[in-house]
Parts: structure tokens; C-alpha cells; sequence
């Protein structure tokens, strides 16, 4: 079976605009899909969510930090109170 110049030329126009086509449909769905600006809005409020309870928690650690650090100080300086006064 013989293949023909212009049958290959064709074939393989039709190939190549068969891809460029389905190609930039695919870019077009994810697009509308996930590049949306509902879908990067909502990335954003995921991303805004995530950093809050990060902020959160890091203060959370720093108060009772601090709260343990104001305990110890207070009972030294109670220790010290009741060691002059003896």
C-alpha cells in the first residue's frame, strides 16, 4: 500500500490542527475551571484562613510564654520578699 504525498500532507495538516484545537480547549476549560476568580478567591481565603490559625497558635505560645515567665518572676521576687524579711 502506497502513501501518497498529498494523502501524508493532509493527514498531517489535519493532525496538527486537530492538536492546536484541542490544546487550547483544554487551556480554555482550565481557565474556567481553575484559574477562575471564584477559584482564586476561594484559593485566597484558604491561604488567608491557614495564616490566621498559624498567627493564632504563635500567640497563643507567646501568652502562656509570657504568663509562665510572669509566674517564675513572681515567685522569685516572693522568695526574695520573704528572705529579707527574715
Amino acid at each position: 500500500m502506497e502513501i501518497k504525498t498529498l494523502d501524508f500532507t493532509l493527514g498531517f495538516t489535519l493532525g496538527a490542527a486537530l492538536a492546536v484545537a484541542l490544546t487550547l480547549a483544554a487551556i480554555k476549560v482550565r481557565g474556567w475551571l481553575g484559574y477562575s476568580e471564584t477559584g482564586r478567591l476561594h484559593a485566597e481565603n484558604r491561604e488567608l484562613k491557614r495564616r490566621l490559625s498559624e498567627k493564632d497558635r504563635h500567640i497563643g505560645r507567646m501568652l502562656s510564654e509570657t504568663e509562665r515567665l510572669a509566674e517564675r518572676l513572681g515567685q522569685s521576687r516572693g522568695q526574695g520578699a520573704g528572705g529579707s524579711e527574715q
